[in-house]
């Protein structure tokens, strides 16, 4: 029998006590043979290629549970403003911008953070129209749920001055602030304008980026009511041209849209509530010195009826729940759907799940929920000061309790929101182990599974990925550290220096 590949002279790791693997072998795309010491011996002669893994470490291919892919690929054309102090700074960064792209007449900006800002509140239309009035200014907030425009991009974009969720000043004037279905409306817009054939070449050239981070499998999520929904069906066309996996999510509320799109689950974005940057997330206390409590953008009646109709038609379900108001909500439409049509063994799953009640976690393990969360907001937002503390007060602490979700036994797989944060795993698995709230942290393997076996699980794709055993796929990532054996505070600093799907090497540099 002659073999595709062999690698050899690695730390293969593999979950549990089993004990790791020092070379494998690869016929098809499937590993066909693994083992322990200089057993390989035996292969030199029957392996197409060969690959000296240096005794570096070598982990399951990583997933990412939560993407806007084709929003993400976009971006990375564009003005990325993370990061901005002050209006002082947003300035500069546009001004260098239009002197670096003057033939561009519509300046497209992702990222700017509110609670980044020094002045603690959004940049308006006429502090814009100060910076450019011959360029049309787009702003897009990190979490999307906000858009700020300059008079000429409202002109450009006929952006809807007569709906909810338009900004005005104390004279009715247009802030130019968007949000709610304002927001969404101008948002589309602008993701319309982009031509089929950049959406692609912006799409490769951000899997191209990924696979460097040791990414093999994406869940997409597409459409909706912020994105496009012909999206989902340009990335589905894509599966074949792109050389990682990508399950698709497809944020809508039309099961026939679902059923004509052949997909066997719905939603990834469905928002149920907003997010804790622009206080819209519905939570059961107030946010610091306010008396808001946040949104439910549904009632319980409307959601339970939705789900009943999922739990109908055989569908996996994924919703945006950030507050613990919104995660009650789901939990209790779950309850009301399973009474009516009980043993469906289906894999359904909450986005997000940033801040929830010791009953809400006990209730979400017997109802077998997957929380699909991205510990990488803890590294951006958490601890003292942070933006967790700057919105929920002393309730920081309580946000993204891994340790106690784990202790209880519900499958967490983990993603980015991307691009909200970074598509990179390493960084998840970073955060989730040095949670800045100590008891919330988990272990190593933990944080590993969340972005491995536990993502694969949601997309029930667990028997063929996820770990390395004989007879899955050789989906793998390699590392310059042993991430189980260095001091914790160092993975951030690990490196990927390589990446192989279906026992193709896609990056290596080692």
């Amino acid at each position: 029998m002659e073999f595709d590949l062999l690698l050899y002279n690695g730390n293969i790791v593999r979950f549990g006590e089993n004990k790791n693997f020092n070379w494998l072998a690869v016929k098809g795309g499937i590993i066909v043979d693994a083992g322990f010491g200089n057993d390989f011996d035996m292969y030199k002669d029957k392996c197409l290629s060969f690959i000296d893994l240096k005794k570096n470490t070598v982990l399951p291919g990583f997933y990412d549970s939560h993407v806007h892919f084709i929003q993400t690929a976009l971006h990375m054309e564009n003005l990325d403003l993370n990061g901005c102090e002050d209006f002082q700074e947003l300035e500069k960064r546009l001004l260098d911008w239009i002197i670096k792209y003057p033939q561009s007449k519509f300046v497209y900006c992702y990222g700017l953070e509110i609670s980044d800002l020094n002045e603690e509140r959004w940049p308006t239309r006429r502090f814009l129209d100060r910076i450019s009035k011959d360029y049309a200014i787009m702003i897009n907030s990190r979490d999307f749920h906000n858009s700020i425009l300059n008079t000429k991009a409202i002109n450009m974009l006929k952006a809807p001055l007569t709906i909810e969720g338009v900004g005005r000043d104390e004279q009715g004037n247009p802030t130019g602030i968007f949000y709610g279905m304002a927001n969404a409306l101008i948002r589309k817009k602008m993701l319309k304008s982009y031509q089929v054939q950049g959406k692609i070449k912006a799409i490769k050239n951000l899997t191209n980026n990924i696979i460097k981070k040791g990414v093999t499998s994406i869940h997409a999520v597409e459409g909706g009511f912020d994105f496009i929904d012909k999206d989902v069906e340009l990335l589905s066309s894509l599966v074949e041209e792109i050389p990682i996996d990508i399950s698709v999510y497809y944020s809508t509320t039309d099961i026939s849209k679902i059923k004509n799109s052949g997909l066997n689950r719905i939603g990834g974005d469905i928002y149920i509530d907003g997010s804790f940057t622009s206080k819209t997330a519905a939570i059961s206390f107030n946010y610091k010195d306010t008396d808001c409590y946040g949104e439910l953008y549904f009632s319980q009646e409307d959601i339970n009826e939705f789900m009943l109709d999922c739990y109908k038609n055989g569908l996996d379900t994924a919703f945006h729940t950030v507050g613990d108001r919104a995660v009650d909500q789901v939990l209790n439409a779950h309850i009301f759907a399973r009474n009516q049509i009980p043993n469906k063994k289906l894999r359904h799953r909450i986005e997000h799940v940033e801040l929830t009640s010791e009953e809400q976690k006990q209730k979400a393990k017997e109802l077998e929920i997957i929380f699909s969360m991205q510990p990488s907001f803890e590294y951006f937002y958490g601890g003292k000061s942070g933006m967790y503390e700057r919105r929920l007060s002393n309730h920081y602490t309580e946000t993204n309790e891994f340790r106690r979700i784990f202790d209880l036994g519900i499958t967490v797989c983990g993603g980015s929101d991307s691009d909200l944060t970074p598509i990179d795993p390493m960084l998840g698995i970073h955060s989730a182990v040095n949670h800045p709230i100590s008891k919330n942290s988990i272990a190593v393997e933990e944080a590993v599974r969340m972005y491995t076996i536990n993502a694969a699980y949601a997309v029930r794709e667990e028997n063929r990925k996820g770990s390395i055993e004989i007879g899955k796929l050789a989906d793998l990532a390699i590392l310059d550290k042993d991430i189980y054996e260095i001091n914790t505070k160092s993975i951030i600093t690990t490196q990927v220096i390589g990446t192989i799907k279906s026992g193709e090497v896609l990056y290596k540099n080692f």
